[in-house]
């Protein structure tokens, strides 16, 4: 028993809504044309209950290039679709997915398609669903299956590595920020007050560090609670803005040092999802639509909106993007000559291949520009504090000596 929403045309043309409690989605279409309304729109209501399983995960990219390969895999063995998702439902791990995969199985018994189905739960991606419609429509769901198995892991790794890329920068920055911390607000304090109870003469450098820290010392929980509504704003209301998102996609790939590598990842991304949706039998606008989701740049989704309109013109898809200036010169020249060629598919299959190496470089100097630039940093704050404590010990030394 579920509650459905539905949109639905009386004899007049009329937009009715509504909503009914019934077994299934047949005994409300069957209700429904009871009425002598004709369905346009069927829904099943999510329950709105609040969910206290502290256990329960979302769908990550390495449990979609699991469910990917595993259903190819069972599906290329002659193994049905609902009996593929019955046994994969009982190998995951994730709650979330053992439910959704329930769910779907019971679908695609009623006749409904894979694609369908798992588009009802709302936790796949459109790139997932769309090349699953074109798998069914071209009859090679099994083969479509497992080159999305491989693409979400190529996915998974990349972004694995820049996380592990990113992560000791991050460690390093937040020990570092609570180890000066304490030295401004306990440390350095006690031993410049002894210093002046020993008659020693301040430097303006030291003085600057105690107000520094006395400062940090007393206003601790407003500068907790500032950090904090500075968080929120970012993410409630900065985040939310269109004009601050794309001021912060472009300035991604135009900054000085870190815009050409990320360029080339996205170039990485943009090669090897066209050529999985253009192999799959999607079309090229589809395709356009897919991947400004896909590569999270709000800025060149924006770009890849307008690539969309001039191609439905009429204009050469190589020319347009490169008018962009958002990818690099050697991916919009091999789209070119597969336009030109007849093979744009193959073309990107090997352009995707070349871009995989390309972005591993461009990860790898990504870990190589920031360590540097993170240690010059700090040497020069560590520096800051030692000849803030160095200086007026040396002057109480030259004034003992001196006596």
């Amino acid at each position: 028993m579920g509650v459905y929403r539905y949109k639905a045309k009386n004899m007049q043309g009329e937009v009715i809504e509504g909503h009914l409690e019934v077994d299934n989605r047949e005994l409300l279409m069957k209700n429904i044309r009871n009425k002598g309304y004709f369905p346009i729109k069927i829904e099943m209501e999510k329950n709105k209950d609040i969910d206290i399983n502290l256990f329960k995960r979302k769908i990550n990219l390495k449990e979609l290039s699991i469910l990917s390969r595993q259903l190819g895999f069972l599906m290329q063995s002659g193994v049905s679709i609902t009996r593929a998702l019955e046994i994969v439902k009982e190998q995951s791990e994730n709650k979330r997915m053992k439910e959704i995969l329930e769910n779907c199985s019971e679908e695609v018994k009623k006749g409904r398609g894979l694609s369908e189905s798992l588009s009802d739960e709302k936790d796949f991606p459109k790139l997932m669903l769309n090349i699953i419609k074109a798998g069914e429509i071209s009859g090679r769901l099994d083969t479509v299956m497992l080159e999305l198995s491989e693409y979400y892991k190529k996915l998974y790794k990349q972004k694995q590595k820049i996380a592990q890329a990113t992560i000791y920068p991050k460690i390093l920055v937040v020990f570092s920020i609570a180890i000066v911390t304490f030295l401004l607000t306990f440390v350095v304090p006690s031993f410049v007050e002894n210093l002046v109870n020993g008659g020693g003469e301040i430097p303006l450098v030291t003085v600057a560090l105690v107000a520094m820290g006395d400062f940090i010392k007393k206003n601790m929980l407003i500068i907790g609670i500032l950090i904090a509504v500075v968080i929120f704003c970012k993410k409630i209301i900065l985040d939310k803005n269109e004009n601050f998102r794309m001021g912060i996609g472009k300035l991604k790939i135009n900054i000085r040092g870190f815009g050409p590598l990320n360029k080339q990842i996205i170039a990485g991304r943009f090669a090897s999802t066209f050529s999985i949706l253009m192999s799959s039998g999607v079309s090229v606008i589809e395709t356009l639509e897919i991947l400004g989701q896909v590569l999270e740049n709000d800025y060149v989704e924006k770009k890849l909106r307008e690539v969309k309109e001039d191609i439905q013109k009429g204009n050469a898809i190589g020319e347009t993007l490169q008018e962009t200036n958002v990818f690099p010169l050697m991916l919009t020249q091999m789209i070119s000559i597969g336009e030109e060629t007849g093979v744009l598919d193959e073309v990107m299959i090997k352009t995707a291949e070349f871009y995989d190496n390309e972005v591993e470089t461009a990860i790898e100097k990504l870990i190589a520009m920031v360590e540097p630039i993170l240690i010059i940093i700090l040497s020069f704050v560590v520096l800051f504090i030692v000849l803030a404590i160095m200086m007026p010990l040396m002057n109480m030394i030259d004034t003992v000596m001196a006596l």
